[in-house]
C-alpha cells in the first residue's frame, strides 16, 4: 500500500470515529432534557396514574370484602354476635331479672335495681371503677356498669327504666 493510501485511509478512520463520538455526545447530552423528558408529566398525571388508582382501588376493595367475610366467620364460629353500638332503653317490673352476656353495659335510670348473678364480681362499676362483688347490692342511677361473667345482671326491686347496650335476656 502506497504512502497516499494510508493517509487517506488514516483520515477516513479518524473521521469516522469524530462523527461516531460526536453523535454519541449529541444523543447523551439532548435524552431525556427538561425540555424533551424520556417520560412526560403529563403522562403519568393523565394515563398511568389513573390506571395505578383504579388498580389499588379494586384490590383494596377485594381484600376488604374477603376480610369482613373472614371475620364473619370467626364470630360465627366462636358462638358471637357482633353488638350494637346504640343503647336501647328497657322498662323492667319489679322482679324481673336481667341476664347479660359479657361485655353488656347497663345504666339505671329510673328506680330501684340490684346486682344479680351467680358469680362475683357481679358487675363493674365503670363510672368509679369499682366492683359490685355482692348479689341484691343496689346499684347508684345514671352510673354505667359492665357485666364481666355470663348471666350476671340486675335485678328490678321497683319499676324499672335502663339504658342497655349488649346482648341479654329477661327472666
Amino acid at each position: 500500500m502506497t504512502k497516499k493510501k494510508r493517509t487517506f485511509l488514516a483520515v477516513v478512520v479518524l473521521i469516522v470515529v469524530a462523527a461516531a463520538a460526536s453523535l454519541t455526545t449529541l444523543a447523551v447530552t439532548n435524552y431525556g432534557t427538561e425540555s424533551d423528558p424520556l417520560v412526560t408529566l403529563s403522562y403519568l398525571e393523565d394515563r398511568l396514574t389513573p390506571e395505578i388508582l383504579d388498580e389499588l382501588e379494586s384490590s383494596l376493595a377485594a381484600k376488604e370484602q374477603e376480610l369482613t367475610e373472614e371475620f364473619q366467620d370467626l364470630i360465627s364460629q366462636s358462638g358471637g354476635t357482633v353488638g350494637t353500638d346504640t343503647f336501647s332503653v328497657i322498662t323492667l317490673e319489679a322482679g324481673d331479672i336481667l341476664s347479660c352476656s359479657v361485655g353488656t353495659e347497663i345504666m339505671p335510670r329510673i328506680g330501684t335495681v340490684v346486682s344479680a348473678g351467680p358469680d362475683s364480681p357481679r358487675l363493674i362499676d365503670e363510672t368509679t371503677g369499682s366492683s359490685v362483688t355482692s348479689a341484691g347490692t343496689e346499684l347508684e342511677t345514671n352510673h354505667m356498669y359492665m357485666v364481666t361473667i355470663v348471666n350476671n345482671g340486675i335485678e328490678a326491686e321497683t319499676n324499672a327504666k335502663v339504658l342497655i347496650r349488649g346482648d341479654y335476656t329477661i327472666e
